[in-house]
């Protein structure tokens, strides 16, 4: 069974750490487990999308390889030459 990638974010209200499931952040609507302020999906909108697009980035990485590596400058750390 695979689990879901926790992530942490700050609580627009109340500014504390809210470490959940990216799925959490997702939902419509709900409540910081801090100070129970009610949060949207849109309040995490532009966080999300940026860690989903790292997330992506960091996995065609892992399945292709380095984008433009020649090995010669060391950017895949098997510097040859």
């Amino acid at each position: 069974m695979l689990t879901e990638e926790k992530i942490s974010l700050d609580c627009p209200y109340c500014k504390e750490a809210i470490y959940k499931p990216l799925g959490w952040f997702k939902q419509t609507y709900s409540t910081c487990p801090r100070c129970e302020g009610g949060v949207t999906a849109d309040q995490f909108a532009a966080a999300i999308d940026e860690i989903e697009q790292t997330l992506d980035a960091t996995i065609e990485e892992i399945v292709i390889g380095k984008a433009g590596c020649n090995c010669s400058s060391g950017c895949c750390g098997d510097k040859k030459g």
